[in-house]
């Protein structure tokens, strides 16, 4: 596949109020997850993977953070005289307003989209985490010879993600018909991942005719009413996926990664998830330490125990301290003693000695960013 065959569109503040503790400074795209990583890495190094050159990040508000982790691009070999990476900022609407759909997204990234003269555009939310294999999935638009191809899971899909799309297929793999929305509490069925794949011009003129016409939606307003004018095909992803929909998902996603199988479905060696680097020394465990079960990155000190937890990079946890079924984010410190179960803390936190903090698999502890206790 050629390099400039295809460009990315990730949107980067999609869905920020499902997981509004973590999103209250930051955009979705930059929310850390899995030790060491940001959401937007997987989509980023989906595409990357695929050959793709140029990738434009559709940013809304609170894109300090994620200006700050993707940079130039340079860990995503984006940093390219010709292609890149692209910041796209919120464009003003006669001066006056953001825009308030993915349809007003696409129409302020229109220059950007004319300009990269790609074939096709490959759209992704930085809301799930999984490993696409997005060169298949432009292989099988093409072969299909698809106006839109959407990739899609056979699963328990999110319950409150209002951009999901649920696609009913024919024998060929052709999407016969579109809704989109919360779902049901329905067991399980296929649902959209958020990665789409189009051709540039297609994209150009959909996104044109919507906003003109006052849509809002790119997947309600546009894409479900197309299906009988466009030829619209589903690639299956078979593997490990997580669409977030609330704090419980992020909770639950996170402690997924704890099972291998998890693992090697998301961090493969030939398909690899990158990040930005940082030089720190390797995690020191000291003698009476003992962990259990746990992801833990680099630049920590562990001094007490730790289980069934992950840990981001230079946290860390006191003598007597015991930290289980927690995620504790980056440059946290657990002080002596403390007793930590079903707690997120979020990066610079400070537990105290002996702090006593419990919650429960289904709704746990939350400790704020830079929050001392």
């Amino acid at each position: 596949m050629r390099t400039s065959a295809v460009a990315g569109i990730v949107f980067a503040n999609i869905n920020d109020n499902l997981l509004k503790k973590l999103t209250a400074k930051r955009s979705f795209a930059s929310v850390p997850f899995g030790a060491r990583y940001r959401i937007i890495d997987f989509p980023l190094s989906n595409l990357v993977n695929a050959g793709v050159s140029s990738v434009g990040i559709i940013t809304k508000e609170n894109y300090r953070s994620l200006m700050d982790h993707v940079g130039n691009g340079v860990y995503w070999d984006l940093d390219r005289k010709n292609g890149g990476l692209y910041l796209l900022p919120p464009y003003l609407t006669s001066g006056i307003k953001r825009y308030n759909g993915t349809v007003d997204a696409l129409y302020g990234a229109i220059d950007y989209i004319d300009r990269c003269k790609a074939e096709h555009i490959v759209l992704c939310r930085a809301d799930s985490v999984a490993n696409v294999d997005i060169g298949a999935a432009v292989k099988y638009h093409n072969e299909k010879n698809a106006d839109v191809t959407l990739v899609y899971h056979h699963g328990a899909p999110p319950i409150n993600n209002s951009e999901t799309i649920y696609p009913a297929l024919d024998n060929e793999g052709r999407v016969t018909e579109i809704s989109v929305g919360e779902a049901a509490n329905i067991g399980t069925t296929d649902y959209g991942i958020g990665y789409l794949i189009i051709s540039r011009e297609l994209l150009m003129k959909l996104v044109t005719e919507g906003y003109e016409d006052g849509a809002v939606s790119f997947n309600k307003d546009i894409l479900a009413k197309s299906t009988k004018k466009l030829k619209i095909y589903g690639f299956n992803h078979s593997e490990y996926v997580t669409v977030f929909d609330s704090m419980d998902s992020y909770y639950k996603a996170s402690m997924d990664l704890l099972k291998s199988d998890v693992r090697r479905q998301i961090f493969k060696s030939g398909r690899p998830i990158f990040t930005k680097t940082r030089d720190d020394m390797p995690t020191r465990y000291g003698t009476k330490s003992q962990v259990k079960n746990c992801v833990i990155a680099d630049g920590c000190t562990i001094n007490g125990t730790v289980k069934n937890s992950i840990l981001f990079r230079g946290v860390t946890v006191e003598k007597d301290a015991v930290v289980e079924n927690c995620i504790i984010m980056q440059e946290t410190a657990v002080g002596t003693g403390a007793q930590l179960n079903n707690v997120i803390a979020d990066k610079n936190a400070v537990i105290g000695e002996k702090m006593v903090l419990k919650g429960t698999p289904d709704k746990c502890f939350f400790i704020k960013k830079n929050q001392v206790l």
